[in-house]
């Protein structure tokens, strides 16, 4: 019976240690200067290098702070509620600006948020967030392949945050292929969460 309680503690424990809360969540920016935090290692080292030098050009060239953080579980805290504490807890970007950019990775969860600094909102708004989320992120992530995903999805912000007239090329309506004539469909309310 002890012995039982004992593998049951150890796994209740087990099973908490891998439910990441603000506090646990390490700020690498901090500890080695890295833009990642990665605790439970869904992104492979590789990636991180990559990610680090795209992002610390891009905070050269333009000021923004970008923090990507990739999580196994948040338990049961609701992502916006956890992006937004974290975001304000690391104080992402440049305080008078407010200049900063979370990239959070929720994978029990299947969820993936930009979340903005005031100073970030008009150029990278919700529309365009989730566009890139749906079209260059989520197709990588459905194939389990979260480095090429969180990849991607910099790569657009990269773009947009260096050439705002790029921003202008994802606000056009998406075409779309209907019985051999095209359709144009605007993107409104139904991917903004």
């Amino acid at each position: 019976m002890r012995h039982f309680l004992l593998s049951f503690l150890l796994l209740g424990t087990s099973t908490l240690a891998a439910q990441s809360t603000i506090e646990s969540v390490p700020n690498q920016k901090l500890i080695n200067n890295s833009y990642v935090s990665n605790p439970d290692k869904i992104l492979s080292d590789s990636m991180v290098g990559q990610i680090d030098t795209l992002l610390s050009l891009l905070e050269k060239k333009t000021s923004v702070q970008v923090s990507v953080v990739a999580l196994q579980s948040i338990g049961e805290e609701d992502v916006f509620e956890f992006a937004q504490k974290l975001f304000t807890t690391w104080g992402i970007g440049n305080k008078e600006k407010d200049n900063g950019l979370l990239l959070l990775l929720v994978k029990d969860k299947h969820t993936v948020r930009f979340h903005t600094g005031y100073g970030l909102e008009g150029i990278l708004p919700d529309i365009i967030c989730k566009r890139i989320q749906r079209e260059f992120m989520v197709p990588e992530f459905k194939n389990e392949n979260f480095d090429a995903g969180i990849l991607s999805g910099l790569i657009q912000v990269n773009k947009i945050l260096n050439n705002p007239t790029y921003t202008e090329e994802l606000k056009k309506p998406e075409e779309i292929e209907v019985g051999g004539f095209k359709e144009f469909v605007i993107l409104l309310s139904i991917f903004i969460t």
